[in-house]
This record gives structure tokens, C-alpha cells and sequence, in this order.
């Protein structure tokens, strides 16, 4: 039995909206906090991991604490980082449950390569963001400390935020293709609109990259570069998507199918 899902069909208001998102995110909340409390076990090794590049870039510089309670909070901040990361592909599979009503039966079905695509494109811009912009932004602040001739000793609470905050920040706009994929399937954009906003979206990627980066220029800009090239690489999705859209019947289509029924 063939599906005849329609997303017009299944309107909703606006607090049953709210209190879907509301539902979602209370299942995103259990699922972080299992896996922090999974992840509290190992927060040792993953903290000792996160210390790395700076122990590598800050030579003869260690990282102090300034608290009693300190190591223990850093430990559960670091937890509940790793309970994210492992527990994302359930994170994401509540965002397409949140969406998908709003989905054509055809395109519903597309939930597990969602899952496993925006998985690999979260955990692989983290994992770029670690290997590759982490121990350059770390090495060029300690030239500018030695350029002034400061020996620094740096608070770990002030690395470890920088850190996670950049790590999730560049695992976050590694999802710009899967996105501008689904907007494209959903007829929302093409790559011809995407090219004529190209400088907006300059403007707007420098901001995106001020709002989830420490304040401080060189990672701004290291973020900057890799998503104005995904930018890029976006458009080529949406130019291959846009050749793959379902057909939808038009809203007007629908008011008149609707409308010969009710007189019907």
C-alpha cells in the first residue's frame, strides 16, 4: 500500500509546533545527558585529548586552574561535549522527526541517509576544526605572547571553552550542504538564487563565523575560508538537486482539487 502523505494535510498551529520542538528537544536533553553520563568515565583521557594541541603550541606553559571546584565542573563540561558527539546521531534523527510532517512521503524515506550524512559532516568538521585550525590559531597565539616577550599561563576553564566552543561551531556549518540539499529538494532554493546572493551571503558568513568562534580575528577568519568554500561546494548540490525534485502540485492545483471536493 502505497503512501499518500501530504504535508498539507498536516498543518499545524503554532503551539502544537512549540510544543513538538519542545518535545524534541526534551529527547535531545535525555540522550546528552546519558551520554554525559556515559562519557563522565573517560573524561580524563577526552580532557587530556582536548589539552593536547595547546600543550604542543604552548611550550613550557601550563595550564593552571583557578577554583576548588574547577577540575570537577570541567569535567562534567567535557562530558556532556562527548555525550553530544556520540549521542548525535540521535540529536539529529529528533531534527528530522521534527520536520518530517512537513515532507512528502518520498522524501520522508530519506531519513537514514540524513542521519549518517549529517553525522559524518558534524563529526568531520570537528575533527577538522581539531587537526587542522586549532593547532594553527594556538601557535600563532603564542608567537604574539613571545612577540611581547610574556611567558603565558593560561586558565584551562578559558582553553577547554575554546575549544568546544569552536569544535561544535565548525561541526555546525559542515551541515551547510546536507542543508542547502533539502531546501533545494523542497523547491525553497536553486543554485541561481545562491549565486545571486553571493555576496549576502559573504556578509553573512563572517558574521555566522564572529557568533560561534572565541573573539579573536584569525579563527574568525579560519572559519570564514572553509565555509565560503563550502558556500561553493553548496551550490553544486543545489544545482544537482534541483534536477532531482519531486513534483509537487502547486498550491493553487491543491485549493482547486479541494474545492471541487467540497462541492462534490
Amino acid at each position: 500500500m502505497t503512501s499518500t502523505h501530504d504535508p498539507a494535510e498536516f498543518q499545524m498551529g503554532l503551539l502544537e509546533h512549540l510544543r513538538e520542538l519542545r518535545k524534541r528537544l526534551f529527547y535531545c536533553a535525555i540522550a546528552i545527558s546519558l551520554g554525559g553520563v556515559i562519557s563522565y568515565c573517560y573524561s580524563a583521557e577526552v580532557f587530556f585529548a582536548l589539552c593536547d594541541p595547546y600543550s604542543k603550541a604552548f611550550h613550557n606553559s601550563p595550564l593552571i586552574g583557578t577554583g576548588p571546584a574547577e577540575a570537577w565542573v570541567l569535567k562534567i563540561k567535557v562530558a556532556l561535549f562527548c555525550g553530544a558527539m556520540i549521542t548525535s546521531p540521535i540529536l539529529f534523527h529528533q531534527v528530522w522527526r521534527f520536520v518530517a510532517p512537513g515532507l512528502y512521503a518520498s522524501e520522508r524515506k530519506l531519513v537514514l541517509p540524513f542521519v549518517v550524512l549529517s553525522t559524518a559532516l558534524f563529526s568531520g568538521g570537528a575533527m577538522f576544526c581539531y587537526y587542522q585550525i586549532l593547532p594553527l590559531t594556538l601557535s600563532f597565539f603564542y608567537g604574539e605572547f613571545k612577540s611581547i616577550g610574556i611567558t603565558p599561563t593560561v586558565k584551562v576553564g578559558d582553553h577547554l571553552s575554546l575549544m568546544i566552543t569552536t569544535m561544535l561551531g565548525f561541526g555546525a556549518v559542515f551541515e551547510l550542504p546536507l542543508l542547502t540539499f533539502f531546501l533545494a529538494r523542497a523547491g525553497i532554493l536553486d543554485h541561481r538564487s545562491m549565486v545571486r546572493w553571493f555576496r549576502h551571503a559573504v556578509v553573512a558568513i563572517f558574521i555566522v563565523s564572529a557568533a560561534l568562534t572565541p573573539p579573536d580575528v584569525l579563527t574568525q577568519l579560519l572559519m570564514a575560508g572553509p565555509l565560503l568554500l563550502l558556500y561553493g561546494i553548496s551550490i553544486g548540490v543545489a544545482y544537482l538537486a534541483c534536477g532531482r525534485v519531486p513534483e509537487r502540485p502547486a498550491v493553487s492545483e491543491r485549493a482547486d482539487q479541494s474545492a471541487l471536493k467540497s462541492g462534490l
